[in-house]
């Protein structure tokens, strides 16, 4: 790998650590960081009917922005420092400008080898919480509102420097200011209190329905808590939530009285969660209107 971009890898992960990298637009399995800015590395891609991959650390372009172990997926990421800013608009000297308008505390810049800046925050402490992480993404985001407003998960991708993207577009470092205090970046945060993200406001159910036409087994499921598999999850707030269309809940009211008796995990997040409920209003609905 270039040397620019083993100190890219420095300033964002640890030792022991394992990331995610590739040399495409696809993912692959995270591998050792020691293997990623080595000489050689296997990529080994979750289609089994693909084979793995020996290639040169000098053709890998992208890594997830925080360490993993797995696939790069959201629930798979083992801490929680480094976030992006991107920038797409304009040429490269305003988004630069813009950034330090902003006072954007960043650590790194890397050149896209396109026509955009990737701004790196890597934090001197690790977050306490993927929730923690994602309250401070979407307020950055919030503050800099000019970059893409799409990075704000944590598996997220940002270029590697000195690696080409395609012939004749080179990714660079443009700087490297190393890690950013947490304090810092805490309190850059803190200047922009409009721009904090609100929690959901509580509503409360309007009207009366008629709870006997909800079958026992739902109060019983709900008191113990559902825990489990992912697909079994799905399954019950599937069938949880047919049983409440039927009783007359619309699907708003479905979700109200059902989120206390929601805990999103790390394999189970609330959009899945709501995926389901909707899914088993839409085809409760469609059994009224076939009967």
């Amino acid at each position: 790998m270039h040397e620019t971009g083993v100190k890219l890898f420095n300033l964002m992960f640890r030792e022991g650590e394992n990331v995610c990298v590739s040399n495409s637009e696809y993912a692959y399995h995270s591998v050792y960081l020691s293997s990623a800015i080595g000489d050689k590395v296997k990529l080994v891609s979750p289609n089994p009917n693909n084979e793995m991959q020996e290639i040169s650390t000098d053709d890998l372009t992208l890594v997830a922005l925080n360490p993993i172990t797995g696939w790069r997926k959201d629930e798979y990421c083992t801490a929680f420092r480094n976030f992006l800013i991107e920038m797409d608009y304009g040429p490269l000297p305003e988004q630069l400008a813009y950034a330090k308008a902003i006072g954007l505390p960043y650590s790194a810049v890397v050149f896209s080898g396109n026509k955009s800046l990737h701004f790196l925050i890597s934090l001197d402490q690790d977050l306490p919480s993927e929730e923690v992480w994602r309250t401070m993404a979407e307020w950055t985001l919030a503050i800099a509102t000019a970059a893409d407003q799409n990075t704000k998960n944590p598996s997220r991708q940002i270029r590697i420097p000195g690696a080409y993207r395609g012939p004749g577009k080179k990714q660079l470092m443009v700087e490297n200011k190393g890690a950013t205090g947490l304090k810092d970046f805490a309190a850059w945060l803190a200047q922009h209190p409009n721009a904090k993200p609100r929690p959901p406001e509580k509503r409360t159910v309007s009207g009366s329905r008629d709870f006997s036409k909800i079958k026992p087994w739902v109060s019983v499921r709900l008191a113990a808590g559902i825990v489990g598999q992912k697909s079994g999850r799905n399954k019950e707030w599937f069938a949880i939530a047919v049983e409440f269309a039927i009783a007359g809940y619309s699907e708003d009211e479905t979700i109200l009285v059902l989120e206390e008796f929601f805990t999103p995990d790390r394999d189970f997040k609330r959009k899945e969660w709501l995926t389901a409920l909707k899914s088993g209003h839409k085809y409760a609905n469609t059994r009224k209107q076939d009967a």
